[in-house]
């Protein structure tokens, strides 16, 4: 494994933070494709609730019928795993996005409150807190330059 592939063990940087952030867009959208899939059903079933009234209709068509109904019931439950799945990639995507270069900040401010003023960390290029870790590099040598005199 190459250095700049991440590790598994390393996905989670601050657990509770994204399985929470990744449970708020899992559960919404549970609720909007949970009301999805009833609105579709309740309609389905209206439209079989019909079919089945109507005498003029032959077998072989109501058997078509009752077929793709059930299809389309499978396909918004497949639809609604699949949104699950990628909501919860993107969360946990994102929450890396954003936890990581906070852990990064604390533990340079750590470091900061520690009397460190030498150290330096740099965040990744894509990071979104970039201008907040180059301030509090200029923090650092702003104490650093009191503490020399």
């Amino acid at each position: 494994m190459s250095g700049k592939q991440r590790k598994l063990k390393n996905l989670l940087i601050a657990p509770r933070f994204q399985i929470r952030l990744c449970l708020y867009y899992a559960i919404s959208g549970c609720v909007f494709l949970g009301v999805a899939v009833a609105f579709a059903m309740q309609r389905l079933l209206e439209v079989q609730s019909l079919m089945n009234a109507n005498p003029v209709m032959d077998f072989a068509v109501q058997s078509r019928v009752n077929q793709l109904m059930f299809e389309t019931v499978q396909f918004s439950l497949f639809g609604f795993v699949a949104y699950i799945a990628f909501t919860s990639a993107f969360a946990l995507i994102i929450s890396h996005r954003i936890a990581g270069p906070v852990v990064a900040i604390v533990a340079f401010i750590d470091a900061l409150k520690n009397g460190n003023y030498t150290l330096t960390r740099q965040l990744r290029p894509n990071d979104e807190l970039k201008e907040i870790m180059s301030g509090l590099h200029e923090l650092a040598e702003q104490l650093r330059g009191k503490e020399n005199n």
